[in-house]
């Protein structure tokens, strides 16, 4: 019975030792720059309709690059939390992927071979815009969210109404991973984001694992030690 006992405590004590491990990566870190878009950049000032409008080299003549992210095509706009845009699902602005024209932006960000991450986001439909769906793509780590959302026909032509939901998935790291959101119809006014994240990561340190791989080996020495008794015995 003694011998029972150790053996269910060193597995124990293993499995504990792996489910308490420190990760090398905190889960509630966000490894985004201006997941909400509150940077709206250094000079940047909003324009005559009351945002702002970010282009794909970022030295479209009167504006300034968008801090953390990069325009690939088109064009996208930032508005303010308390204008016809709003409010912002975070802070006190929102990305609309549809500037002038469809637009795209990414974002690089170094993760653990292997690591289990989870992107998360705010999405709506632009709040002034008309009641038929917009539609846009977020991307990261190979997988693809689908995003299809459409205004309240009742509140179609009033501002201030944005519909808030929320996206998440999930993918594995590969050492360097690119988060992309891509408006997919075309014209301005489409899908809204806000409070964009990736987090996760989480690996057991070396530590960790060499605690672990002992207390099974302990489990095992014990077991072989009992199955030789039982076997001395009979």
């Amino acid at each position: 019975m003694a011998r029972k006992t150790i053996f269910v405590t060193a597995a124990a004590a293993a499995l504990m030792a792996l489910a308490m491990a420190p990760a090398s990566a905190s889960a509630a870190t966000n490894l985004l720059v201006n997941g909400s878009f509150d940077d709206i950049g250094a000079g940047a000032s909003p324009e005559g309709w009351g945002g702002l409008t970010y282009y794909v080299d970022g030295t479209h003549p009167g504006h300034v690059a968008l801090p953390g992210w990069t325009v690939e095509s088109g064009s996208v706009d930032l508005t303010d939390t308390h204008t016809t845009w709003g409010p912002a699902a975070d802070g006190e602005y929102s990305l609309d992927i549809n500037g002038w024209d469809a637009g795209t932006i990414s974002q690089g960000f170094n993760t653990i071979v292997g690591g289990h991450y989870t992107v998360s986001f705010a999405y709506s439909r632009n709040a002034a815009g008309a009641p038929d769906p917009a539609t846009a793509d977020v991307t990261a780590g190979g997988n693809v969210f689908h995003i299809s959302t459409a205004n309240d026909s009742s509140l179609y032509g009033y501002g201030g109404h944005m519909l808030w939901q929320t996206g998440t998935f999930d993918f594995v790291g590969s050492g360097h991973d690119v988060i992309r959101l891509a408006a997919t119809i075309p014209g301005n006014g489409g899908v809204f984001f806000d409070k964009v994240s990736v987090s996760g990561g989480a690996v057991p340190e070396p530590a960790a694992w060499a605690l672990m791989i002992s207390g099974f080996g302990m489990a095992g020495t014990v077991l072989r030690r009992r199955r030789a008794q039982v076997a001395a015995a009979a």
